[in-house]
């Protein structure tokens, strides 16, 4: 019966061809542990979604209501405060992977000729990633995540000509409130989502037309000779990671869930404002004394919060039309190394000095 019902959709749809066309996929050099990151994000994702949607059924997105509903998932609901840590572990899994997956392109050299394209929409994902953080965080409307997003919002009023309107526009107005909170909600559950899996699909598509890229050891002819498909091979490998990656992320809900303080309020407060983790590094940056001598008075806060971060960008933006040496070998290539060393190490002192400062 099976058999008939696959037969007279293969007929009319080509299923076949359609299987073939996503589990054939060659590796270059064989199937390895190096090549899970895709997959993971993608499972990340999809899990991202089945929590989110589990949480709205829940989740009231007004200023009058979104604490206390937040309050009911954890406390009144059923395993609510286990899918609502596991939402928000889950983001931070998301730029964990993303980034080791941006590293291992840039240390293979895998975003130059002709996989220019790959890399570019690859930094589109990032920065779509990273806005799932930023606009999620607000939603549980407390005290920490309405003040850290008070400040977020004032560094991007000092984005030069469009910093204005922009603030406005996430703010909703002059001061954060209902409107800043149903906008964030607004961009958090359905503008980045739609935009990441339309992003996500040009991705794969761009990668497939431009094919893996391999590791960096090994000739052409080598890797070529050393080939296997996308299944059985990697796809066991994907699964093996994916579910550690699973377990991790479900340890982290059940031993670290998340924790709610008093409902918002645009009255003074002592509590001192900050962002999620994963930009921490870039606020330690401006409040570092170490450091004050550079980010001193309104130049200074300009220099830390916009322009350092978008020259930034701007260098990976440029990096495949700079970088034109086809050279792939890490150990050939000791500037694009040292580049990557200096600026992982200096994300991990100012993180860690952040957490430093909490004490």
């Amino acid at each position: 019966m099976l058999d008939k019902i696959y037969n007279w959709i293969d007929e009319r749809i080509d299923l076949k061809t359609l299987q073939a066309k996503l589990l054939n996929e060659p590796m270059a050099g064989g199937a390895r542990f190096a090549y899970v990151f895709g997959s993971i994000l993608l499972f990340i994702f999809a899990l991202q979604v089945v929590t989110g949607i589990l949480l709205m059924f829940y989740y009231a997105p007004t200023a009058d209501h979104a604490w206390e509903s937040t309050k009911y998932i954890m406390e009144e609901v059923e395993y609510g405060w286990f899918i609502l840590s596991y939402h928000l572990w889950g983001s931070s899994a998301m730029v964990v992977i993303l980034t080791l997956h941006m590293s291992q392109v840039y240390l293979w050299g895998a975003y130059k000729k002709p996989r220019e394209m790959v890399w570019l929409v690859g930094l589109v994902l990032f920065t779509i990633v990273l806005g799932f953080g930023f606009t999620g965080y607000l939603l549980p409307w407390d005290q920490r995540s309405y003040w850290a997003t008070t400040v977020g919002v004032e560094i991007v009023d000092k984005v030069p000509f469009i910093g204005d309107f922009l603030g406005r526009f996430l703010r909703g107005g002059s001061v954060p409130g209902a409107q800043t909170l149903s906008r964030f909600f607004v961009i958090h559950v359905i503008i980045l989502p739609l935009a990441f899996m339309a992003i996500a699909g040009l991705h794969v598509f761009l990668f497939r037309k431009a094919g893996p890229a391999g590791p960096f050891k090994g000739t052409n002819k080598e890797l070529r000779n050393k080939l296997e498909y996308f299944f059985p091979a990697q796809v066991y490998k994907d699964i093996v990671v994916i579910a550690l990656v699973f377990v991790v992320i479900c340890g982290l809900a059940v031993y670290w869930p998340h924790e709610i303080l008093d409902q918002a309020s645009p009255e003074a407060s002592d509590l001192d404002p900050e962002p999620e983790w994963y930009f921490l590094f870039l606020f330690q940056l401006l409040r570092d004394p170490a450091l004050s001598f550079l980010f001193y008075g309104e130049f200074g806060e300009l220099l830390g919060a916009i322009i350092i971060p978008a020259v930034f960008m701007l260098l990976l933006v440029a990096l495949p039309f700079i970088d034109r040496n086809p050279e792939r070998n890490l150990f050939k290539r000791p500037i694009a190394v040292s580049a990557w060393v200096v600026v992982m190490v200096s994300i991990v002192v100012l993180t860690i000095r952040a957490f430093q400062f909490r004490e």
